[in-house]
Order: C-alpha cells, then sequence, then structure tokens
C-alpha cells in the first residue's frame, strides 16, 4: 500500500499508461475481453442440470429466442412476480422492525467512532457504513450477554434498542446544531450520469434482494441451525448451550439479528424475516465501502465500476436473499481493506493507533460472524498492523488492533469456555478437548470439514469456480480485475490488494474443506480489483469495450440472479401462503407430519434437522451430535424407553430413513448403525408406538401410545 493525501488522487494521464493506447493494443483486449464472456456464457450450471448460461441470456428478453414473448421471457416473468402490489403492506412490520435494529446498530457504531474520536475524520459515507458494522457486532455481544441471563423480552428488546439510536441522534443533531453553517454542497453535472449509471445497474439487484430477504429461507443450513438456533433461544427466553446441535455453539453474532427480530415482534416466523432484511443490509454497505476505498486511493470512477462489480454479482444476490453469515463477513472484509489502507496511510501519529484500533474491532466483528475469518481477517490484517508497527518502531498498531480483536470475539469463546471448556468448540478437539464432544465425534467432524486432497487437478478446478464456473459467480471479475495492474499511479495498491487475494484463495484451498462459500471474503477485494482495472485507460474505444462488457454482464446476472436458482423469487406474494406452503415445496413428509400432529404434540425427529419450520415443540439433533434416539433406546428396556419419552414429553416419533441412508451413502457423513426399523418394529410390538403412518416414500410417523 502506498501513502496517499485524503483527497482522491488524479485519474492517470494517457501517456502514463504501462501499454501505449494503440489501436492494436486496444482491438487485441476487445477481443479477449468478448472472448471471455463468450466462454463464461458457454459454461454450463451445475446446479440448473448442466445447462449452459447462454440460455438465460438468450431468455432474458422477448423474441431473441424465437417463439419466446414478453410473458415467457425473464423480464416479464420478473415483473409477474413483481406485481403483486397488494401484499406489500405485509412487509412493513418487518421493514419497521429491522429499521429499529439497524437504528440501534448505526447509534452504537457512531458512538464508537466517537468514543475513538473518528467520527470527524471520515466522510459521512464511511462514517454511516463503519458505524452498521460496528454497531451489529456489538449488538451480537450484547444480545448474547442478554441472553445468557436471560434477560431478552419484546419489552427489553425495544427500549434497548431505542436507547443507542436516540442517543446518537441527539449527539448528530446537537453537532449538527453547532455545526458553522454551509452551503449544500454542489454536486458537478459531470457526476450526475455516473449516478444515474450506477443507480440503474445495481439499483434492480438491490430491490430484488430486498424483497428476496422478507421471504422464507429454503436453504437447508439456514433451517438447521442460522435460524432454528436463534429460534430455540426465543422459545426458551434465553440462550444456552443447545447439545443437540453442535453448530450453534459457533460464534453466532449475526444470528443475534434474527434473535432480535423474534424479539422485538415477538414472533419467530417474522422475526427471522426481520433478521434476514437486516443480513441483506449488508451488502450495500460493503459495497459503499468498497466504493470509498477505491475513491480514496485510486479514482471516482473507479469507484463507481467496483460498486457495479460487486452488487451485480449473482452470488452477492444470493448472500442477501439466505441468511447464511457470508454477506456480513464479506462486509468486514471490505471494511477491514478500507482501515488497514486507512491506518497505513495515516500521517498523524495520534490517529494511527485509533484507525487500528477500528481495524482491530472489524477483524473481531468477522471472526464473531464465523471461526474461518480468524484465517481471512484476524491474522492477516494482524500481520498488516505488525509491519507497521515494525516500520515506525512503535508498538501502538499492533497493540491496539489486538486488544480491539479479542474485545470483540472473546465474549463468544468464553461462552464456549462456560460451556464445554472448550473456546473454539467444536474445533482443536486435540488441543482443547471439549467436555461435550468425543474422540468419534471430533472424527466425523473432521472428515467432513477438514482439509481435502491436494491434487494439481482440483486446484485448477478451484480457480476455475472462482474465475466463473462457479454458478453464481459474475464475468466482471476476471474481465477487469487482471487489468488493475496496468495502471501505474495504483499499481502498489493494487499488488497489495492482489496479494491479499492470493493469500485468502491459498488459505482457503489448502486449509479449509473448500466448500464455495468459504471463499466468497475474496469478492470484495476482487470488486476493488476490477473497478480499478475497469478504469486503467480513458481512450474511447476502451469506454466502448468497458461498456458493452458491463451491459452484457448486468442482462446475463440480473436474468439468472431473477430466477429461483438464486433464491426464492416470489417477491411480492402473500407472506401468509408463503409460511404454508414453502416448508410444503422443501420437504412434504415433514410439512405432513407437522399438519397430521395435533396442538399440544412433541416430535422426535430422527434423521432430520432441517427443522425451524415446524410449529410443534420438538427434540431433534443434527448429523454430527449424538443421535438422540439411540442415547434414549440403546440397552433400555421397552419400559424404560417408554418412561424416558415420557419424561420427554414426546408424542410422535419422526424417522427420515431417505436421509438416513443419504447420510450412509459413500462419502457421507455417516450416521450411527443402531438406528434401524427393527428397533421400532420391536417398539411397535411392544406396545410402545402404535404402527407408523407413511407419511412419505421414505418418511414413518410413530404416535406413542
Amino acid at each position: 500500500m502506498t501513502s496517499s493525501n485524503r483527497r482522491a488522487p488524479a485519474p492517470p494521464p494517457r501517456s502514463s499508461l504501462i501499454f501505449p493506447c494503440s489501436a492494436l493494443f486496444l482491438i487485441v483486449l476487445a477481443l479477449l475481453e468478448l472472448a471471455w464472456f463468450v466462454r463464461f456464457e458457454s459454461m454450463k450450471l451445475s446446479n440448473a442440470g448442466g445447462i449452459p448460461r447462454w440460455l438465460f441470456l438468450a431468455r432474458a428478453l422477448p423474441q431473441i429466442v424465437p417463439g419466446v414473448t414478453f410473458p415467457q421471457s425473464y423480464l416479464g416473468l420478473g415483473l409477474v412476480e413483481l406485481s403483486h402490489f397488494e401484499n406489500l403492506p405485509q412487509r412493513l412490520p418487518i421493514v419497521a422492525t429491522s429499521a429499529l435494529i439497524a437504528a440501534a446498530a448505526l447509534g452504537l457504531g457512531g458512538l464508537i467512532l466517537r468514543a475513538l474520536r473518528l467520527n470527524t475524520a471520515i466522510t459521512p459515507a464511511e462514517r454511516i457504513a463503519l458505524a452498521f458494522g460496528l454497531g451489529a457486532s456489538a449488538l451480537g455481544v450484547i444480545t448474547l450477554l442478554a441472553g445468557r441471563l436471560a434477560l431478552l423480552t419484546p419489552w427489553t428488546a425495544h427500549i434497548g434498542l431505542a436507547l443507542p439510536a436516540l442517543i446518537e441522534a441527539y449527539l448528530f443533531f446537537r453537532e449538527l446544531k453547532n455545526r458553522p453553517a454551509r452551503l449544500a454542497p454542489h454536486v458537478p453535472r459531470s457526476r450526475l450520469p455516473s449516478r444515474l449509471g450506477f443507480a440503474s445497474l445495481a439499483g434492480p439487484f438491490l430491490v430484488l434482494m430486498a424483497l428476496g430477504s422478507m421471504l422464507p429461507s429454503i436453504d437447508f443450513d439456514a433451517i438447521e441451525y442460522h435460524l432454528q438456533g436463534p429460534k430455540e433461544y426465543y422459545q426458551a427466553g434465553r440462550i444456552s448451550f443447545l447439545p443437540h446441535n453442535v453448530y450453534t455453539s459457533m460464534p453466532f453474532s449475526v444470528e443475534m439479528l434474527h434473535l432480535l427480530g423474534m424479539e422485538v415482534l415477538d414472533d419467530w416466523w417474522w422475526g427471522a424475516l426481520a433478521g434476514q432484511l437486516l443480513v441483506a443490509l449488508h451488502a450495500p454497505m460493503a459495497a459503499l465501502l468498497i466504493m470509498r476505498t477505491a475513491s480514496r486511493f485510486v479514482s471516482p470512477r473507479a469507484a463507481w465500476f467496483a460498486g457495479i462489480v460487486y452488487l451485480t454479482t449473482p452470488w452477492i444476490y444470493r448472500l442477501g436473499v439466505l441468511p447464511y453469515v457470508e454477506g456480513p463477513l464479506a462486509y468486514y472484509h471490505a471494511a477491514l481493506v478500507w482501515a488497514a489502507a486507512r491506518a497505513w496511510t495515516e500521517p498523524s501519529h495520534l490517529a494511527r493507533p485509533r484507525f487500528w484500533t477500528l481495524t482491530g474491532l472489524l477483524a473481531g466483528g468477522a471472526m464473531a460472524c464465523k471461526y474461518p475469518a480468524l484465517l481471512s481477517a484476524v491474522l492477516p490484517f494482524g500481520f498488516v498492523a505488525l509491519l507497521d508497527s515494525l516500520r515506525r518502531r512503535s508498538p501502538s498498531a499492533v497493540f491496539a488492533f489486538s486488544i480491539a480483536s479479542a474485545l470483540v470475539i472473546s465474549p463468544w469463546l468464553l461462552k464456549n469456555v462456560i460451556d464445554t471448556g472448550n473456546p473454539v468448540y467444536p474445533l482443536a478437539y486435540k488441543i482443547f478437548g471439549g467436555s461435550q464432544w468425543s474422540p468419534a465425534m471430533d472424527q466425523k467432524w473432521s472428515s467432513a470439514h477438514g482439509p481435502k486432497r491436494i491434487t494439481a487437478v482440483y486446484f485448477k478446478r478451484s480457480l476455475d469456480e472462482i474465475a466463473g464456473a462457479s454458478d453464481w459467480q459474475s464475468p466482471l471479475y476476471l474481465a477487469f480485475a487482471p487489468l488493475a495492474l496496468l495502471r501505474p499511479s495504483s499499481r502498489r495498491f493494487s499488488a497489495a490488494i492482489l496479494a491479499y487475494v492470493a493469500y485468502l484463495f491459498l488459505t482457503w484451498w489448502f486449509l479449509t474443506h473448500r466448500l464455495d462459500r468459504f471463499w466468497l471474503p475474496m469478492l470484495p477485494a476482487l470488486a476493488l480489483l476490477a473497478g480499478i482495472g475497469a478504469d486503467w485507460s480513458l481512450s474511447r474505444f476502451w469506454s466502448i469495450t468497458r461498456a458493452l462488457i458491463l451491459a452484457l454482464a448486468f442482462v446475463a446476472n440480473l436474468s439468472y440472479a431473477s430466477t429461483a436458482l438464486t433464491g426464492l423469487n416470489m417477491w411480492t406474494d402473500d407472506l401468509y401462503t408463503l409460511r404454508a406452503s414453502v416448508p410444503e415445496m422443501l420437504n412434504p413428509p415433514l410439512s405432513k407430519t407437522n399438519a397430521l400432529c395435533p396442538p399440544g404434540s412433541k416430535i422426535l425427529l430422527v434423521g432430520q434437522a432441517a427443522v425451524f419450520h415446524l410449529n410443534h415443540p420438538i427434540v431433534y439433533n443434527t448429523v454430527f451430535d449424538d443421535e438422540t434416539f439411540e442415547t434414549l433406546a440403546r440397552d433400555k428396556s421397552p419400559q424404560e424407553i417408554r418412561d424416558s419419552l415420557k419424561s420427554l414429553g414426546v408424542t410422535h416419533i419422526y424417522v427420515d430413513w431417505f436421509d438416513i441412508e443419504r447420510y450412509r451413502s459413500p462419502g457421507n457423513y455417516g450416521f450411527t448403525p443402531f438406528v434401524q426399523p427393527s428397533e421400532f418394529n420391536h417398539l411397535v410390538q411392544a406396545g410402545i408406538l402404535d404402527a407408523p403412518d407413511q407419511v412419505g416414500k421414505r418418511q414413518e410417523l410413530y404416535r406413542v401410545r
């Protein structure tokens, strides 16, 4: 990274390019760009049955494919899904709840920036984006502490959220009142086309993302633990250790947003939708920080391009409409690049430790989303802080970073120490142990989540995936990011960002199980590089080429993102209808079980953990936890099993033989051999269970007598 003044550097003159803007070079580059786009569109989508991407592009508009009328085109289909305006008032409580929680986050974050005396050292846009992330991670810690003390109620949530929002609003308006009167900032006419162009390209994605986030979740991980964990905390009235769901022992900062939504609305289903909208809000906040980084250290034009690349990526849309933690995680990585660059170039020795404190808080916020952020956020930016301390011969940078990051992540680690004795439970069992874990469970977990085979073929396949083979990737990253080094005035900055991207890729590839969502923290840095690369030349020929690639990518990305392959796209449908239809669409046997069991029932689920949509009290476990039925039944007499079921209040047992066999298939997670049809037949013969109802082809529902 290079030192920089607070004002954005001027665009590079045409003569300063590493290559002259000769006609031959530009023509070759244009042909390469178009060839890449054709190659990208010819790739087959693995999640769509192997059909090529160009089919989505061809059907985006009417009459491009002969016989495809307007209602059959993706534009026509999308407008139909957006046309049910009569259902939009149903979203108002969700929006209002999300607005209250977001205001609290902005208030807390604003107070943190004031405490660091940085609120006047940054632009208003940076202040909003940073305050949101700082406040969200602070809300996560506060909610955790309140939940552990059983202090979470709808009333305490309302009052607790309103307080920081009102305090910050008071301080802001007092500051505004005491500030000398200034003329309203004049927006140069030259910037208006850029702003209109940005709004026209990014706007549709943001609108669809907001609407899509307020739909019931269809993702397995979400309904197994991202939403199910907060639901159990809400129903219990406190946050406690859940031995049947190992995932809830991981850092749960993002999931606290769902829990707050549930408390504010006093309803677990509607509250989860409010949390999902807050998750989606991380995307524009991340884009804002990506743009501010590009504007501060490169150029305003590079900033517009970087923001467009990021927000029009189908992956970012998908992370907005599904309650994954990777969307907020990507936000923190975008914020960390801005903060570290700002701290590194800060000339004031008094302000520099404060910026490194800010960077540490953001790194802690990233790890509070997910353990792998230790590799992608805490260690690399801690290393940069160490380098800054060494070059300035002062320990203040690394000291400030370390204390701040520990302050945010420590409550989550301490929770695990109290519950299990292992701060990073269930990880590092061989080092820390874990009172609720065992060597067999650790082996099963490591086989599923440990590093994979290292071969050249897999390495190339992973590079291809990030370049464009992933179903939800955008062609703009490979189209523009490699050109970033052609811009001499920002070449050192681009090289530093490129080195960070390489680090993220290598640690993801060598140290994780290479799940695609684990490489998504690269996207903010890649978007920044793409924005710089798109701005490498001022020539008219390159501007035309760039505009063509942007237009083609916009149509291609929007057409794919608007389909159900990226997320549920019933954007304006009736939510009450969706509450019943989505579970039936996801798992008809489980939905049928939910309907068949009378009020007051309590269901023990065997082989099924995607349980968020169930209305009845349940007993379940994930595939990595001890099987509850085995614990109840192994080496027990029928009468002892009856007594155990009665003590738990279980009235029905649901057995999903399909998922059990899937888990037992070669290469899958595995499932205890104890669970067999003979065990249930024995209980039926002993009069403990009624004969089963066949609620699905391979699913059975038993009633406990």
